[in-house]
């Protein structure tokens, strides 16, 4: 890394933006803080930087234009809140992820080593993550004495359920580092990468995140049937991990009993009843299911604009929207959230995007496996793979609003944005 401080004095902004960046991975592990003041400094900084140089064409085109769209379109609902002031307090800065993106899309256009410094960031707190929660898993302690979440891992993230989801988000955009970087076609860096890749998606399975196992899974799966190079390291890395995780079973049945048992009997199904007793009773578990009911209340009374973002925790007591269980920071699907909180108008908004999206990688399959075509190459594969983990509809999520899930998201649409710009030959 001792090169990023070569840089000449007059590019001081550029310098900053770039180790923020490679520190990502890292500082996204401390907790929320580290990384919001990351991005928000990122942020001001790209502003100073487009002025400066007047870097007007990453706000002109057509992303950023729908960006802009969604962003007024989120003030408005904001303005029509049942609480203007509590939600515009959130929403007023939403636009910093944005800008986030692109001051990732221009340091990546003018730094193209930017890759491999993030490929070391990664790969350090990968190890990092893998050699602690192993150690917790066995010692029932980490490294610093933290001990486990009952029966669960947390490693680093302490009293943070989330190490699966860190995993299973950042995991994609990864590969598409090294797949940029053509894993420095040395063996010892395949063996170390396989190795990574097996310990993490292992370690996935161990925290009991079955949210993370599903998107772990579905990405890999994804990668397999759409890229056109490195399908059998990533089908070989999924293979030993499967195996080691049956191997584990013997000794781990607790994380086994969350992920599978525990599914099934949230989602009440039986199996004593013929055919109808596998329909599930409930949306992933009673839990989900009551928040839902609770959102589409407010729903209801609010069709257009909704309730108001970050209003459903405030609004989710009431007698007329609280169900037993029922009550959260949020309704943790963001469709669902969407639809209760910004209405009618942003949840199409949104949902129209996902389309797209699902679109575009569909006629990818499409065109590969008909016409012997390829549309997108094997890293933006990679990048739309973390895109569509984030964008998902059918599954739990975090809060739409929450900063540490929105900078893993627009993480790699930066990266996207200046594959498609920047090297359309």
């Amino acid at each position: 890394m001792i090169r990023i401080f070569h840089l000449n004095q007059k590019d001081l902004p550029e310098k900053i933006i770039y180790f923020f960046i490679i520190l990502l991975p890292i500082t996204l592990v401390t907790g929320p803080f580290l990384p919001d003041l990351s991005v928000s400094l990122i942020t001001l900084l790209f502003i100073y930087i487009s002025f400066k140089k007047k870097l007007y064409s990453y706000y002109q085109n057509i992303f950023s234009k729908i960006f802009g769209i969604f962003f007024i379109l989120l003030l408005v609902v904001s303005l029509l809140s049942i609480d203007p002031i509590i939600s515009l307090k959130k929403t007023i800065v939403y636009f910093r992820f944005w800008i986030f993106a692109l001051a990732v899309w221009y340091t990546f256009s003018i730094k193209k080593d930017l890759v491999k410094y993030l490929i070391i960031s990664f790969t350090f707190i990968f190890i990092i993550l893998i050699l602690d929660g192993y150690i917790q898993f066995f010692l029932k302690k980490n490294i610093f004495g933290w001990p486990m979440e009952g029966s669960r891992i947390s490693s680093l993230f302490k009293d943070e359920l989330i190490l699966g989801s860190y995993l299973s988000r950042l995991l994609p955009i990864f590969f598409a580092m090294l797949i940029y970087n053509k894993f420095e076609r040395k063996i010892y860096n395949y063996l170390l990468f396989f190795i990574i890749f097996v310990g993490v998606e292992t370690l996935i399975f161990l925290s009991g995140e079955r949210l993370a196992f599903f998107y772990v899974n579905f990405s890999s799966l994804f990668l397999i049937l759409a890229m056109k190079n490195y399908k059998l390291f990533r089908g070989l890395s999924i293979l030993i991990s499967f195996i080691f995780i049956i191997f584990l079973i013997n000794l781990y049945p607790k994380s086994t009993d969350r992920i599978i048992n525990k599914t099934v009997s949230q989602l009440e199904i039986s199996t004593d009843s013929g055919w109808k007793g596998l329909v599930p009773k409930n949306i992933f578990s009673i839990e989900h299911h009551n928040l839902y009911k609770s959102s589409f209340r407010m729903f209801n009374d609010h069709k257009i604009s909704g309730v108001g973002p970050r209003m459903f925790r405030h609004l989710c007591v009431e007698e007329k929207y609280y169900i037993w269980e029922g009550c959260s920071s949020h309704p943790h699907n963001t469709y669902v959230q969407l639809l209760a909180e910004t209405g009618l108008i942003l949840f199409i908004f949104f949902i129209g995007i996902f389309f797209v999206i699902f679109f575009v990688i569909t006629k990818h399959l499409f065109c590969k496996y008909i016409y012997k075509k390829i549309i997108f190459n094997d890293f933006q594969l990679c990048l739309l793979s973390a895109i569509l983990i984030s964008i998902w509809p059918f599954t739990p999520t975090g809060g739409f609003f929450n900063n540490w899930l929105n900078i893993i998201y627009f993480f790699p649409v930066g990266f996207f944005l200046s594959s498609i710009n920047d090297n359309k030959g």
